[in-house]
Formats: C-alpha cells, sequence, structure tokens
C-alpha cells in the first residue's frame, strides 16, 4: 500500500476532522476518518492516535527502490543473490515501490543506476537500496564487488568496486525522511582469502560500521567483521528470507521489522549470524505496510459553550505558517567529529560565496583538529571523516544548483585526464583551466578568485569549494579520499 494521502480538511464545532485515503497496488482506494477532541482532553482518543505515522499524514510519498543481485562472479560464485534480488524486489512492488532490478552487473552498470537512483531520490519520498552479493571492507570503507572487478589486492576495491558511500551520499543530497539501505553482502569472499597472504593486508572479514546521518537506516546481513551465510541449498539466504517473511506485515514500525528480522536470523543461524542496523529516521516511526482496518471514532462528548466577553470579540483563528517546516538543526552536525555545518548552510542561503568558503576551510581545520596549524596536511586528508566530507559537499550543491561542491570538482579532475591517486602536472594545468583557477596559462591568487557573483551559472562548474584541491592539499590524496568517500 501507498503512503495515505490527505484528500480533506475541515472544521466542525469543537473538532477536527481529517480524511485520508490509503492507496494499495491494483484495489480502489480506501477511506477512513480521523477524529480529534479538539476542545477537551479525551486520553482514550489520544492513546489511539498516538500509534498514527505522522510521517505519512505530513507528506504525499513517493517511493523508489534500486534493487541489485550479484552472483556469477568468476571467483567466488554465489548461489542465491538473483533469488534475493527478484524476490525483494517482487515485495517492493507489492508496497508500492517503482522498482529498478538489476541482476549480474558490472562497475559501470551498478554506477549508471546509482546515478539514475540519485535523479530519483531528489523529486522526494521514500528510497530503498538493496544489494545482495559480495562486499568488503578496506580501510575503514565499504565496497559493493560488480562482477568482472579485479581485485588483485585490497586497494583495488576503490577503483573496481563501488563505494557504499556513493550511496549514502545520493541519500543525503536528495534530504528526504526515510532512506533505508539493505546490505545482504557479508558473504565470505575469495578475495579476502587471496589478500590475506599480503603483508599488508588489514585482514577484516565482512563489512565495517558506518554512522548514517538522519534519515537513514542501513540494515547488515551480520555484525561488522563477521561474514554471512548465502543459504546454499535453499531459495534464499537466511536474512533475506527474514526480510521477505516479515517486510509485507501490516502497520509494524521499520524499524522494529528489523529487530524482528535479526531475531529470526538468529534462531535460524544458532547466533551465528547476527544481523544489525545502524541509524535513525527522522519524526517518528515509518510503516513500510500502513493499513487502517478501523476507524477511529470520536469520544462522545457536549463541548463546553464560548461566550466572548463584552468588550472583546471571539479572535480570529491564527493563519498557518507561510513556510514550510525546516530540517533540524541537529541534522547538520556531524555525529563523527561534532562540527556544526548550520554556520556554512546560512552563508551558502545567502550566496555569501567568498564568506561560504573560508567557513568551510576553517569548519575542515575543526573536523580534522587541525585549527591551530591552519592547514590540513596529508595524513589527515588520507583520514577526513568522509560524513563532514558528504555534509560540505552536500551543502554547496544544493546552494549553487549543482554548479559548486567536492563531488562536481572530482567528476572534472576525472574528465580531464586525472588518476585518482596519482598526479600529473599536465593534467592537473587542464583541471585547473576547468574550474577556472587557471586562465591564460597562469595560475590565478587566491584573491583573484570569482567569490562575489550571485549567479553560481556564470562561473565556471567546480569553481568553489577551493580548500581540498586548492587549497594545499595534494591533488591525489584528495582525489583518493573523496573517491573512498563515495563522491
Amino acid at each position: 500500500m501507498l503512503p495515505l494521502k490527505p484528500i480533506c480538511f475541515s472544521v466542525a464545532t469543537g473538532l477536527t476532522v481529517i480524511a485520508f485515503a490509503g492507496f494499495a497496488a491494483n484495489t480502489t482506494p480506501k477511506t477512513f476518518v480521523l477524529a480529534k477532541d479538539a476542545g477537551l482532553s479525551s486520553p482514550s482518543l489520544q492513546g489511539q492516535l498516538k500509534g498514527i505515522n505522522t510521517r505519512l499524514i505530513a507528506q504525499k510519498q513517493p517511493r523508489v527502490a534500486l534493487v541489485i543481485g550479484n552472483a556469477n562472479y568468476e571467483e567466488g560464485a554465489l548461489s542465491n543473490p538473483v533469488n534475493d534480488a527478484t524476490d525483494m524486489a517482487k515485495a517492493l512492488r507489492e508496497l508500492g515501490f517503482e522498482v529498478t532490478l538489476l541482476q549480474n552487473q558490472d562497475l559501470r552498470s551498478m554506477e549508471t543506476a546509482i546515478n539514475d537512483f540519485s535523479r530519483q531520490l531528489r523529486k522526494g519520498g521514500v528510497g530503498v537500496f538493496y544489494y545482495a552479493g559480495h562486499g568488503v571492507q578496506v580501510e575503514g570503507e565499504n565496497y559493493l564487488i560488480p562482477l568482472k572487478a579485479q581485485l588483485l589486492n585490497e586497494k583495488d576495491a576503490r577503483y573496481e568496486a563501488v563505494a557504499l558511500g556513493k550511496v549514502l551520499n545520493a541519500m543525503e543530497e536528495a534530504r528526504n525522511q526515510v532512506n533505508i539501505i539493505i546490505i545482504d553482502a557479508c558473504r565470505d569472499n575469495p578475495f579476502y582469502r587471496r589478500w590475506r597472504s599480503s603483508r599488508r593486508s588489514s585482514n577484516v572479514q565482512g563489512l565495517t560500521a558506518v554512522s548514517p546521518p538522519s534519515g537513514i537506516i542501513i540494515a547488515y546481513a551480520t555484525r561488522e567483521g563477521n561474514t554471512a551465510a548465502d543459504g546454499v541449498g535453499q531459495r534464499n539466504s537466511p536474512f533475506t528470507s527474514a526480510l521477505l517473511e516479515n517486510i509485507k506485515k501490516p502497520n509494524i514500525d521499520v524499524q522494529l521489522m528489523f529487530r524482528r528480522v535479526s531475531t529470526s536470523v538468529k534462531e535460524k543461524t544458532n547466533a551465528v549470524q547476527q544481523p544489525w542496523t545502524e541509524g535513525n529516521l527522522e519524526g517518528g516511526e515509518f510503516y513500510l505496510n500502513p493499513q487502517q482496518s478501523v476507524a477511529v471514532s470520536p469520544p462522545q462528548f457536549s463541548p463546553p459553550p464560548v461566550t466572548p466577553s463584552p468588550q472583546t470579540s471571539p479572535s480570529p483563528p491564527e493563519p498557518a505558517p507561510s513556510n514550510p517546516p525546516t530540517r533540524p538543526r541537529s541534522t547538520l552536525i556531524s555525529s563523527t567529529t561534532g562540527v556544526d555545518y548550520n554556520p556554512l548552510r546560512e552563508l551558502l542561503q545567502q550566496k555569501k560565496w567568498k564568506e561560504a568558503d573560508r567557513k568551510t576551510r576553517d569548519l575542515m581545520l575543526a573536523a580534522a583538529k587541525r585549527e591551530k596549524e591552519g592547514w590540513i596536511d596529508s595524513k589527515s586528508a588520507e583520514k577526513f571523516s568522509c560524513e563532514d566530507l558528504r555534509m560540505i559537499d552536500r551543502e554547496w550543491l544544493a546552494a549553487s544548483g549543482g554548479q559548486f561542491g567536492f563531488s562536481v570538482q572530482l567528476a572534472i579532475y576525472k574528465q580531464t585526464g586525472n588518476s585518482i591517486g596519482d598526479y600529473n602536472d599536465q593534467a592537473y594545468d587542464r583541471f585547473g583551466d576547468a574550474v577556472g583557477w587557471r586562465v591564460n596559462g597562469n595560475w590565478k591568487d587566491y584573491s583573484d578568485l570569482t567569490l562575489s557573483t550571485n549567479a553560481p551559472s556564470s562561473t565556471p562548474k567546480g569553481h568553489l569549494p577551493f580548500v581540498g584541491f586548492g587549497g594545499g592539499v595534494g591533488s591525489n590524496v584528495w582525489s583518493t579520499r573523496l573517491s573512498r568517500c563515495g563522491l
């Protein structure tokens, strides 16, 4: 069933009446009425209304999902990911999602699909990303393994696999309240067995924990650093099997649903496999399958008459606020570093590009704990918080209409012939020409950059922010970090 859509709103004597229509796939609309006492306190009614999902009432909720199952690996073929993805796609369609189902995809196909998914998310609504197949963690980052990946050593993952951060970044940029990532990719894999013979290998199996921003839940098939069963001899893996058993149950909060999935998998595997989730949604509960079988009736009461004072007349009702509700300030505070990016958002919204660029530098120094030094060294850049990079990038992208941001610069960096992790003078000169930092063969001073325009479109794409590619960090180091973080 698709989310509830308000179809009318009226005010009667002492009674607020709201009608909603729930639309299920291939069914006619069902209408029911909620009644709330506007004049008297009614604990019983409040108790009945408490479970109503305010997010569903507040907005129309389009639903989109990208589902990928990779199984036919040349090395380490898997039995069930295609079945898992096919069955998950069917279940999500029955829950009202517009689903893109992909099977046995290579790197380019996966990246293209994620880019398309990102564009869908920006239209608003609920987003679900599901992946079944091989996955690895390398130096604290999670990667989803496409077919034909050439992973001779750990470091190849950043070029041959898809960073989970790319999906996170797409969801962050969309700024929707409900985003769900489901990863059934902790299976034991042949790449780890090959890598562990290397003295430089980190020797870590499974996936690593990621702390997503508010509004995103990540569900993993098993705990950090452990491996999950593929379900040999069964149609589905234990994790996806439990998910399919629970995902369509009506009127269950999604976070409770994942806890039930975890309990089921633990029971079926004798606690060998223990799924877990990270993150929280904004604004209360969310139901994947909201249904209303019994209408809520108002309590019987006689509202007290309202008699205006002889000297006064009744006050007119206050008009509804014209501005839409804004996201809580806390959503711009990094859970990794504690840095508050609200000041940056405020400057960007005011189109104060010069001040915003300098504020970006100051906040990044704070995130890297390099305020005393006043510059970001290579060591700090190599481990700079991915969460903070995504937050900064998201704010620049939103304020500039996609003209400015780290992800924009990284794309231009690659388009101009630069290789991630390498430095080439001629290629970097082409990058400088493209973003407007180099004109007629000469590099501009910072004071000569275009920082005062109110029209980003009149400035070269990728011109800002200057910190990073232009601010003292080696482009080879900076491009590597941005790529690892999925920008």
